[in-house]
């Protein structure tokens, strides 16, 4: 029976403890919404827009040039870049291309030249011997 009275003194003793714990705790305002309440809000009041200055044919065309300037002031180099770069992106295959026909049409064109050139030295050279001879 002794365990028994160790075992309801410290029950007691949790009691005690929780009774003194309880009323600290706060308890929030009757009005206080809790998670599962719902709350509307009433809409504001609605204000009338304020009404849009009319702006005569002239002055819009106006706004628009001057609009265009700033944008391609403010497009403008990003827009040059993005060009330059695709045309060096394209322009360096299209210039080995053409570089090699180029060298192609030379060597041709050379090679052309240099026969030519033979033909005539050995043309003239048995022609010297001939009357030579």
């Amino acid at each position: 029976m002794a365990d028994n009275d160790v075992l309801g003194k410290a029950d007691a003793l949790l009691q005690r403890h929780r009774a003194a714990r309880a009323p600290q705790r706060a308890e929030p305002p009757v009005d206080f919404p809790v998670l599962t309440d719902v709350i509307t809000e009433g809409q504001p009041p609605a204000v009338p827009p304020a009404p849009a200055p009319q702006l005569s044919e002239a002055e819009l065309e106006r706004i628009e040039h001057d609009l265009r300037l700033e944008l391609l002031g403010l497009l403008g180099p990003e827009f040059e870049r993005l060009v330059e770069a695709k045309v060096h992106e394209r322009l360096g295959p299209k210039v080995d291309e053409i570089m090699g026909l180029t060298r192609k049409v030379l060597e041709a064109e050379v090679r052309a030249a240099v026969r030519d050139a033979m033909a005539a030295v050995i043309t003239a050279e048995a022609a010297r011997l001939k009357g030579e001879g």
